[in-house]
């Protein structure tokens, strides 16, 4: 059976909107097709879920403030050329970001080992929408269980709507952004070979299509109880994941409906970490560091991606360049955990704090967890509290303090009320953001969350060499186009559309 699946997998998932003007390559009419529930089953768990292999969004890390780039030896500027393109948005000079992919992809590889960040996001998704769209089309067509069938295309739909959700946010303006009505991402919502270019939806379109699929996986998941696992989706995890889209589209209402449901989906045996009891070290070579988000992590609802998602600002990564800025180092107090919890050194020597999350051996990488249910829900009310719902400013700290006394040792004493914020609501709606930006540091959310923010302008600092001086800065700009990034020309080629 698995071959068969393996075939039915290069048949009917292999993307096209990278090639020949097609979404899909043609296939031989001998090839064997899917023809039971479990045969989807596993081409959905074969081509539409990620796979631990495979880098999604590796330059996200890069993009955002919360990163920072330094040299302590000469040796280091290979490794500052070669990912200059991605941390300069384009480059020392450039004044737009069009090849930034293809620079990056054309520059020399260091000798150091330093890891290679696969940059093409956008036929990466495009694949995996692929095989959900198989899912789909022929859920209807194949032997099986009705509940089963259920299970499955609300799998699909969700992965579905997750994928769309990273694209239109790598390569569009923002849903909230007077661009939002502006060109998006190409809508490819079935299987069939189509031999035309195919253009970008509007935004909203794109959003459109991402509610729907969501909304309805989540019935079809709810109908049968699918309480999913880390690696497969349940209705917890569809939840969280509406929770994000409302939370983009600044529908609060919606966001506290769906992270409110998140905690009471059926099954749901999810907790928030207590990070407030584990001792940290003080660097991360000192033998069995507690990575954070490991298999035993009550709060993780699903993992995807590979471990070397987020590999260039790993603690583990020997090859210095890239660290946390000190805007994000100066956010944290002093007897919060997530310093050396989520920031740690390789070295005690070493100054650096890079991130400590993930453990090496899980071979994951990027993961959803509990406690975005409660930021996102917090912001919600912080918003909802600002044009007139005061009942909603206690629910959102209530939230954020929840989320707060599990990772600051002796948080009773701290804990935030109203007048931590003058019963103003712009200030609790900042602080949100804040512990947002504490809580997701290099999980690859912050770059989004700043585009939605208004994409505000900030620096990178590069340093060209270890003589003091040497140090200057590229300013990003408020709302420039450098805050959408390009569909590598290969795309374009094969689709004329896009251009």
């Amino acid at each position: 059976m698995k071959n068969i699946i393996k075939k039915s997998i290069i048949i009917l998932s292999i993307i096209g909107l990278c090639s020949c003007n097609d979404f899909l390559k043609e296939t031989s009419q001998d090839e064997v097709i899917p023809s039971t529930i479990e045969d989807l089953d596993q081409l959905l768990a074969y081509e539409g879920y990620p796979r631990y292999e495979t880098q999604l969004m590796s330059f996200l890390d890069l993009l955002d403030d919360d990163v920072t780039q330094y040299i302590t030896n000469n040796s280091q500027k290979t490794i500052v050329t070669k990912y200059s393109p991605l941390y300069l948005w384009g480059g020392r000079t450039a004044t737009t970001n069009e090849t930034m992919f293809e620079d990056y992809m054309n520059l020399t590889n260091p000798t150091d080992n330093s890891p290679i960040i696969e940059v093409d996001s956008y036929e990466k998704f495009y694949k995996m929408i692929a095989g959900c769209n198989v899912v789909i089309d022929m859920i209807g067509d194949v032997d099986g269980e009705e509940k089963t069938k259920k299970r499955v295309e609300g799998e699909a739909r969700i992965l579905r709507s997750f994928y769309y959700f990273n694209l239109v946010n790598i390569y569009a303006y923002p849903y909230n952004a007077p661009e939002g009505k502006s060109a998006g991402v190409p809508l490819k919502l079935n299987s069939t070979i189509d031999q035309t270019s195919i253009p970008r939806s509007t935004v909203a379109e794109v959003y459109n299509t991402i509610i729907s699929d969501v909304e309805k996986g989540i019935n079809l998941l709810t109908e049968v109880n699918a309480t999913g696992s880390k690696f497969r989706i349940g209705i917890s995890t569809a939840h969280l994941l509406a929770s994000r889209y409302y939370l983009f589209m600044e529908n609060w209402e919606k966001v506290v409906e769906h992270a409110t449901a998140v905690f009471s989906a059926p099954g749901n045996s999810h907790s928030l970490f207590d990070m407030t009891n584990v001792n940290y070290p003080n660097a991360i070579n000192t033998g069995g560091f507690p990575h954070p988000f490991t298999l035993n992590n009550p709060e993780i609802l699903f993992f995807y991606a590979s471990e070397e998602e987020h590999e260039v600002v790993t603690s583990d990564y020997y090859a210095k360049c890239f660290m946390a800025s000190d805007q994000l180092r100066n956010c944290y107090s002093n007897e919060d955990q997530r310093w050396n919890g989520y920031l740690c050194p390789y070295g005690e020597a070493g100054d650096e704090k890079k991130s400590s999350k993930f453990a090496r051996e899980l071979k994951f990488g990027a993961c959803l967890r509990l406690s975005e249910a409660y930021l996102n829900r917090a912001e919600a009310y912080a918003n909802l509290a600002k044009i007139g719902g005061n009942e909603y400013f206690g629910k959102a700290l209530s939230d954020l303090n929840t989320i707060r006394e599990k990772r600051i040792k002796n948080y009773a004493s701290q804990a935030w009320t109203n007048s931590t914020f003058n019963n103003n609501a712009d200030n609790l709606i900042e602080n949100c953001r804040e512990e947002r930006r504490r809580e997701f540091c290099f999980e690859g959310m912050r770059w989004f969350d700043l585009r939605r923010y208004g994409m505000q302008s900030f620096s990178h600092r590069l340093d060209e060499s270890t003589n003091p001086g040497d140090e200057h800065s590229v300013e990003i700009g408020t709302a420039t186009p450098k805050w959408m990034l390009p569909i590598m020309q290969h795309h374009k080629e094969s689709n004329p559309a896009l251009n």
